[in-house]
């Protein structure tokens, strides 16, 4: 059954590559980034990655929506 984004109390999103901010790499047509912006403001956000993904720093538009978590094999990052 598919959830509303209104009760969604946690998301886990898949990236091409994820920075030290937070900012998500996909792959370039928006689904998650839309699907992020019609969730709540509390809704806790994690990127889920190989550790070799993560990167300093990545482009950003402003409709890019970022994560609150990097989960990696190795780690948990909290972007700064």
């Amino acid at each position: 059954r598919e959830a509303e984004p209104e009760h969604v109390d946690f998301v886990v999103v898949p990236g091409v590559a994820f920075d030290l901010q937070g900012r998500r790499l996909g792959s370039g047509q928006g689904f998650y980034d839309r699907l992020l912006a019609r969730l709540r403001p509390d809704c806790a956000r994690a990127g889920l990655c190989y550790d070799a993904q993560v990167v300093a720093q990545l482009p950003a538009e402003p409709h890019d929506q970022s994560v609150d978590l990097i989960v990696t094999e190795r780690r948990v990052r909290r972007p700064r």
